[in-house]
């Protein structure tokens, strides 16, 4: 069985260039993980910049959820600063699908 989690990357200060250069990297490395990822999306500074990562994820237990994100090019290539991974539960509006 499958859980979801939340993960929040925020990126180190002034990357937004090299999040933009690896950004490509990471949109093909979750588009082959379609089945793990459900929502995602950027935090944005006062001008609109990307700034850190929201997702959430689908694995078996918190190890796998951990290495997918461990294995994203954010992470490898050097973008985020700091990643947490945390068991999450979608209670408020959730689509019947998931």
């Amino acid at each position: 069985m499958t859980k979801m989690f939340a993960v929040i990357g925020l990126d180190k200060p002034d990357h937004f260039a090299r999040r933009q250069e690896v950004r490509p990297a990471h949109l093909a490395y979750w588009e082959e993980k379609t089945d793990a990822m459900v929502l995602a999306g950027p935090f944005l500074d006062e001008n609109g910049n990307a700034v850190g990562s929201m997702m959430v994820i689908r694995a078996a237990d918190h190890d796998a959820a951990t290495a997918l994100v461990g294995a994203d090019p954010y992470a490898t290539e050097g973008v985020f600063a700091s990643v947490e991974v945390k068991p999450w539960n979608w209670v408020i509006k959730r689509p019947e699908h998931i």
